[in-house]
């Protein structure tokens, strides 16, 4: 019986350092996920977001202004880029606009503008995403923000 009382109380000192180290672990990998998120170096707001007709173009466009803050001032006076993806309501990825040369971040806080044609007339409401980037439009230095605008006559 003594032998059994011994088998259990290992078993059980096991279960707990098994359970503490899966803990340990799942707090440190936790927080690494929000350590991520404050590795962002721009954020982004939507100024204005709309999608209707044009003066100049028969097609429809989306047109956005994003206001920005710095958070690492390091990029002041760089070049960097930025994407805004259109979607229709189904998801389907319908065109993605950007600068050909990237712009140039003068100020610690702006407003940057995006503007694209909609070959598809037949919508009448699309998703916007918009990511501020590298100049090389490979690695996101800010938040997504995402909305969706209906189509103003």
């Amino acid at each position: 019986m003594l032998t059994t009382l011994k088998n259990h109380k290992s078993i059980v000192m096991l279960s707990a350092t098994l359970f503490a180290t899966t803990v340990l672990l799942f707090g440190a990998y936790s927080s690494n996920g929000i350590n991520a998120q404050s590795l962002e170096k721009i954020t982004i707001n939507f100024n204005t977001l709309t999608f209707g007709p044009t003066t100049s173009n028969p097609l429809h466009q989306v047109y956005s202004l994003v206001d920005y803050q710095l958070k690492d001032l390091s990029l002041l006076n760089t070049g960097i880029n930025g994407e805004m993806k259109v979607f229709a309501p189904n998801g389907t990825l319908i065109k993605t606009s950007s600068y050909t040369n990237g712009f140039t971040i003068s100020d610690e806080s702006g407003t940057v503008q995006f503007r694209t044609a909609i070959p598809d007339q037949s919508l009448t409401d699309v998703q916007v995403n918009v990511t501020f980037t590298d100049l090389n439009r490979t690695e996101p230095i800010s938040n997504t923000i995402s909305s969706g605008v209906a189509l103003t006559p």
